[in-house]
């Protein structure tokens, strides 16, 4: 798993996730979703659902016209790889950074907050013997 995803770019990304929240769904379902975000033709966002699918992230739903894809591997188990790789990339190793912007970030919901609680009763604690 961690070849395909150390060479997901930016647009790859952003179509996979947008893949997992919207599956099973078509090539102009998710052409339509990129485009309001970004300015990139149609033709890119097939072209990058049929990379991910080489890559063996997406699969098209058999039996289904108009041809939907749906993701292979839950989010869950890529996105901690994704992070990793964005702290190891972009943050020299260090998370810091990244925990630094989460204190001041006025974007995070009450979810958000409970779940980064959650995580910083769990580091906090001593590990089990």
């Amino acid at each position: 798993m961690a070849k395909p995803l150390a060479s997901l770019g930016e647009v790859e990304v952003q179509i996979l996730r947008l893949v997992w929240q919207n599956q099973p769904c078509t090539e102009r379902q998710i052409s339509d979703l990129v485009r309001q975000e970004r300015d990139v033709a149609r033709t890119t966002v097939l072209k990058t659902l049929q990379r991910l699918e080489a890559k063996g992230l997406l699969a098209r739903v058999p039996d289904q016209t108009p041809i939907r894809f749906r993701a292979v591997l839950d989010e869950d188990r890529v996105l901690p790889s994704l992070i990793d790789r964005f702290v190891q990339g972009v943050l020299g190793g260090s998370p810091g950074p990244l925990v630094a912007y989460l204190a001041n970030s006025e974007k995070l919901s009450e979810k958000d907050i409970k779940a980064l609680q959650a995580i910083a009763l769990k580091i906090a604690q001593p590990p089990q013997e």
